[in-house]
């Protein structure tokens, strides 16, 4: 089974089909330009009933492009911090465009900092048309296994972020395609909330939609192959640019194995208490 057709799969198996998914992406989209992949959790609903409030909390990708306009609409979102997942390397070389002492408070809390060159190298492989399904999908598949167990204290300093921010300021977190390192901090700060593990899935499955995956990795591939002279075909880029289930099953494989569940690792591997997650629940659940 190719990458691209377990992706659809997966959307199945979350029980939204291509139409009702993409439906669902746009509903919770916010189309900032030259930002891709950025949505607002608000809205989700919890176990007990609750739902998460609207604007409050922003995933996204990589904020580094927008204009004057997009720093304008994230100010009007109430957005007073953004927590950056990439790497001091990816940050550095592409920094947020507000001057300093302006705009939102910045933090870093650079996750896979220790793997910043394999990352590097993977899309070096990707422009020279060398990549392959395989290595491409074998790299994203294994960081899904230790990303949550090697970076504890990059995920507790956003927690820890999330839990002091002010009542009605809304707090933006991203890494670079705000799929993989923000997918995982997602579904831990969905997991601390409640929500149910089905809006989970289906909110890591959205970026397939919002990145428009299958199409994109298609005219990369077309492009560096036409200047390139390759023969590197969309699925090598595909894992890039899109997640499976599989990955996200990683994660919780790794976290089940260290810790015996998410709840655990939530309280022993981040040294969250009781009183921090319900603060985090009252601050962020209507």
């Amino acid at each position: 089974m190719t990458i691209v057709r377990a992706a659809i799969v997966a959307l199945a198996l979350c029980g939204l089909g291509d139409a009702e998914q993409t439906q669902a992406s746009e509903d919770r989209a916010i189309p900032i330009e030259g930002v891709a992949n950025t949505r607002d959790l608000g809205g989700l609903q919890t176990k007990d009933g609750r739902s998460i409030r609207t604007g409050q909390l922003i995933r996204s990708g990589e904020i580094d492009r927008m204009g004057a306009d997009g720093m304008a609409l994230v100010e009007d979102l109430g957005v007073t911090s953004i927590v950056d997942l990439r790497t001091t390397l990816e940050s550095t070389a592409d920094p947020v465009l507000w001057p300093d002492g302006q705009g939102p408070e910045r933090y870093n809390f650079p996750v896979m900092e220790q793997e910043a060159q394999m990352i590097e190298d993977m899309r070096a492989s990707i422009k020279s048309g060398t990549a392959t399904e395989t290595q491409t999908d074998t790299l994203f598949f294994e960081a899904f296994g230790y990303i949550a167990t090697d970076y504890t204290k990059e995920f507790r300093a956003l927690f820890d972020v999330l839990i002091e921010q002010p009542e009605g300021e809304a707090v933006l977190y991203h890494c670079s395609g705000g799929k993989d390192r923000t997918g995982v901090a997602t579904a831990l700060v969905l997991s601390a909330l409640g929500v149910t593990q089905e809006d989970i899935e289906a909110d890591f499955m959205m970026s397939n939609v919002l990145k428009d995956a299958r199409n994109a990795s298609v005219k990369i591939a077309d492009q560096v192959n036409a200047e390139r002279g390759t023969n590197m075909t969309p699925e090598a880029v595909w894992p890039s640019l899109g997640v499976r289930m599989e990955y996200l099953n990683n994660f919780y494989s790794s976290v089940n194995e260290t810790y015996g569940s998410v709840d655990n690792y939530l309280h022993e591997g981040l040294g969250l208490t009781d009183q921090d997650l319900e603060k985090l629940r009252d601050r962020y659940l209507n």
